[in-house]
């Protein structure tokens, strides 16, 4: 049965209560690994020691297994949960958000959004944040590539809306700016991805406000697009990794082997990008019955998973998820007054999820299918 895509709901809807229910994930080390890998080691094998036999974790991403979260495809591919002795269940989304899942021990891990976890703890939740690793806003406002137009250049013209709701992301841009929103006109085009095109290759609007599915569709009809919202806005802890504090001090080491395959493949994904479609095309090939839609997006999703400033993968921005609790709680979206992030950011994982051999993943994403 295909998974279904998880719904978000606003945090008057968070079960805030965890249900006690042991996590599946267990924390168990071989003596008789060990002891096979001294025997190696005893004999000259250059094998790396034993890892911890984590078994089964329960994952939950906010969409179904697809070519934009590539890192899960890949690290599956390339052997690298394997390789940590842990084998990844994908879960089905439900009706709750993905936070309510790891809160009430449904989960082991999952990737959440910021406003999402900053709404589950106003609500009572229990979570930490581990890892970030899609740093880009999936909200933006694109241009035709060629047009060299800035924010600025849109005062006095129009831009498309996909839906109502992405008037909000016109109005925050313009006020991060100093510009006045009322100072540019606004028109609702639908999530027709011909006519969004259309609109912009026409000039009936300079802009488009609208979400990275709507870009994708957008890349997928034929034009190169460029996103000119400001790095203020652009920033933004959109797909975050997050536990419980119980499962952050039992199952550190199995925590650490999760995050370590999955920043293996996002380092592969970045190195080869063909390689890693054609694992895309393997693994998810309804996704890639339309050749352009899948192209575009592994395309689209390469920038929010870089690292950050050339840092190591994983790094959680605290003065970013500062500046999103501050505002969320300055909207009315938050009922608490105040917020520290550091009292649930945890980056004690970060620096041995960045601990491999990165000659050896390109060597490992580039012989694919040779």
């Amino acid at each position: 049965m295909p998974l279904r895509s998880t719904q978000r709901r606003s945090s008057e809807s968070l079960r805030t209560n965890r249900k006690g229910q042991p996590s599946t994930m267990t924390r168990k080390f071989l003596a008789l690994l060990i002891a096979v890998a001294m025997l190696a080691a005893a004999c000259g094998s250059d094998d790396e020691s034993a890892t911890a036999d984590c078994g089964t974790i329960d994952f939950l991403q906010p969409i179904p297994e697809s070519i934009i979260f590539w890192p899960l495809l890949v690290s599956n591919e390339l052997g690298y949960f394997a390789d940590e002795g842990i084998e990844v269940n994908l879960l089905p989304g439900g009706d709750l958000p993905e936070t309510a899942f790891v809160d009430n021990g449904t989960a082991d891990i999952a990737s959440a959004g910021g406003p999402e976890v900053l709404q589950a703890m106003d609500a009572g939740a229990d979570l930490v944040v581990v890892y970030d690793y899609w740093n880009i806003a999936a909200e933006g406002l694109v241009t035709l590539a060629g047009a060299g137009l800035s924010v600025q250049d849109l005062v006095g013209g129009t831009i498309g809306l996909v839906t109502d709701s992405d008037l909000a992301t016109v109005t925050i841009i313009f006020d991060q700016l100093g510009l006045d929103p009322s100072s540019v006109d606004t028109v609702v085009l639908g999530e027709s991805p011909a006519i969004l095109a259309e609109s912009l290759e026409s000039g009936t609007v300079h802009a488009v406000a609208g979400a990275i599915m709507d870009f994708i569709g957008m890349g997928a009809a034929g034009i190169d697009l460029v996103d000119i919202a400001p790095d203020s806005f652009r920033a933004s802890p959109t797909a975050s990794f997050i536990v419980t504090p119980e499962t952050l001090d039992n199952n550190s080491d199995c925590i650490e082997g999760f995050l370590r395959a999955w920043a293996k493949g996002t380092y592969a994904g970045l190195h080869n990008g063909d390689n890693t479609m054609a694992i895309g095309r393997a693994a998810v090939p309804e996704e890639w019955e339309d050749e352009a839609v899948g192209v575009a997006s592994y395309e689209v999703s390469v920038a929010p998973q870089e690292s950050v400033g050339g840092k190591d993968f994983g790094v959680v921005q605290t003065d970013v998820w500062q500046t999103v609790a501050n505002q969320l709680i300055a909207a009315g979206e938050l009922d608490m007054a105040e917020i520290d992030v550091d009292d649930f950011i945890d980056q004690s994982l970060v620096d041995g999820a960045n601990s491999w051999d990165r000659s050896k993943v390109q060597v490992d994403i580039d012989g694919y299918g040779s």
